[in-house]
């Protein structure tokens, strides 16, 4: 369990780099604090719902559903992606 978490750990520590710089990238010139903030509330929310969310579904005896939620999460995220680029898009022209 400790090699596990270590692993996690770094592991997370090479991914948030790339992650910040993805953000900073995509976000509109002068936004870029904008973004993050955007970005880390998203993360906060996601850490306050998602285990409420999964563990109301696990006292419901539908463990299989808790993979079920996330793919519609996974879903909504690709659905609306390319609703957010046409918009910076157009707001850009």
């Amino acid at each position: 369990l400790t090699a596990a978490m270590t692993l996690a750990g770094f592991l997370s520590g090479v991914i948030a780099p790339s992650r910040d710089m993805l953000v900073r990238n995509a976000a509109p010139a002068g936004a870029a604090g904008r973004a993050f903030g955007i970005v880390s509330t998203g993360f906060n929310l996601g850490g306050i719902v998602s285990p409420l969310l999964f563990g109301w579904i696990m006292d419901q005896n539908a463990p299989h559903w808790v993979f079920g939620a996330s793919v519609v999460f996974m879903l909504a995220t690709v659905v609306l992606s390319p609703f957010t680029e046409r918009k910076r898009e157009a707001s850009a022209n």
